[in-house]
């Protein structure tokens, strides 16, 4: 949907001769705006921290007149030779974090906290590893509420024997619905814990500061040896919470209307690319890219989720086409199902922004989705850019290049 949305920008931009940045800045939506179904944006909007930052890194508005089918061919910075062109385009895009409409109130996704009898904190969750690093944001989110250093939280493995049901692990959910979910059980568990130790010392109020419990500026006990005397007194001392959608989020499955998602992640992309006259083959150059992502909870975990991302939609721009017969796909392997390799992984750069969610883990919300819509777009922004062609359907592959090209030379 991406691609056809942003496509149409593009051609709007075309036939009404107008810059396709400001074609988008027209029509982005913005904080209070209204979606096609009938909810209010009321929070972490940046379509425009997005687009301006994409722009002014990859220098979008110096390169664009420079490229191009009007462009002077025989400056070096536009092509490497008469038969090769260059083109740059964008894409502006967003994705909903969290299943659609009702899904995460009907779901209700479970995580809790516990404190082991060695002192250490334990999460569990069934959301699952799977590279995207759920083991060390959801250790940094538990330790960040509760007040103790990474190296005491570890994580429970998703055996549903011992943890509660998270929810799949899909969606772009792990950080905003199940990270939230592990970050109030950690306040509550905190809670408990704060108030064993102030009925123990008398104190007022006390605050627990890297593992140290700390009241009217003195240190008290420390996070170990407070959690192992709670569970002598107590028994066991676990926090369970229940995800519940922030005040008025509402969704009607009837009318299909109202709240698709509590908020929404934002992306631009600018793509640079060349074109082979001769083969109509497309070589992405640079992929520049900036997401607003709420919070990074690890910046570096969430810059290999997008550059991930964004490497897969380059094969879903250029290469990744199933090829289907009698309901079989028959390119069912490598051998003729083509992916991105490193050597058709163009030079990146990423940049995330920040504008908090409130109702996010410290602000989070999702990402792992979020890379793969604006690549694909952008591309083909470029190669119209370079060739005055534009191709309607995905992969651009050099046969459907080829043909969108000669339709513009019978236009002429």
């Amino acid at each position: 949907m991406a691609f056809a949305y942003e496509m149409q920008m593009e051609k709007i931009a075309a036939a009404l001769g107008l810059d396709p940045v400001e074609v988008r800045r027209i029509n982005m939506l913005r904080e209070g705006d209204i979606t096609a179904t009938g909810q209010q944006l009321k929070w972490s909007v940046g379509t425009r921290d997005v687009l301006d930052a994409v722009l002014e890194r990859s220098d979008y508005h110096s390169i664009k007149p420079s490229v191009g089918p009007r462009a002077g061919l025989s400056r070096e910075s536009v092509i490497s030779d008469d038969r090769k062109r260059r083109g740059i385009g964008l894409s502006l895009f967003f994705h909903g974090a969290g299943f659609t409409g009702s899904g995460e109130a009907k779901m209700k996704a479970q995580a809790g906290v516990e404190i082991t009898s060695s002192g250490q904190v334990r999460i569990l969750s069934g959301s699952t590893e799977i590279g995207q690093g759920t083991r060390t944001i959801f250790a940094q989110i538990a330790a960040d509420e509760i007040g103790v250093n990474l190296d005491c939280v570890d994580m429970e493995e998703p055996d549903t024997s011992r943890v509660p049901d998270s929810g799949p692990t899909v969606a772009s959910r792990t950080c905003m619905i199940v990270g939230r979910v592990v970050q109030l059980a950690a306040r509550e568990l905190k809670q408990k814990l704060l108030s064993f130790v102030a009925e123990r010392h008398g104190a007022p109020e006390v605050e627990l500061i890297q593992g140290t419990f700390v009241a009217g500026g003195a240190d008290l006990e420390t996070f170990p040896e407070i959690a192992r005397e709670y569970i002598a007194q107590n028994g066991t001392l676990r926090a369970f919470v229940r995800y519940s959608h922030p005040p008025g989020i509402e969704w009607d499955d009837e009318t299909y209307t109202g709240d698709a998602y509590p908020v929404y992640s934002w992306g631009a992309d600018v793509a640079e690319v060349e074109v082979d006259l001769d083969t109509c083959e497309v070589s992405v150059l640079k992929l520049t890219t900036a997401h607003d992502l709420g919070r990074a909870i690890h910046p570096v975990l969430a810059q290999g989720q997008i550059e991930g991302g964004a490497l897969q939609a380059v094969g879903y721009g250029l290469l990744e086409e199933l090829v289907w017969q009698g309901g079989r796909i028959i390119n069912n392997r490598l051998t003729n199902y083509i992916i991105p390799t490193a050597l058709d992984a163009p030079e990146m750069e990423s940049i995330i922004i920040e504008n908090a969610y409130p109702h996010g883990p410290f602000g989070a919300k999702g990402v792992g989705e979020l890379p793969i819509d604006g690549p694909a777009p952008a591309i083909a922004a470029a190669v119209f850019s370079a060739t005055g062609a534009f191709v309607n359907e995905i992969p651009i592959t050099p046969e459907r290049l080829m043909a969108a090209m000669e339709g513009v030379k019978s236009d002429e």
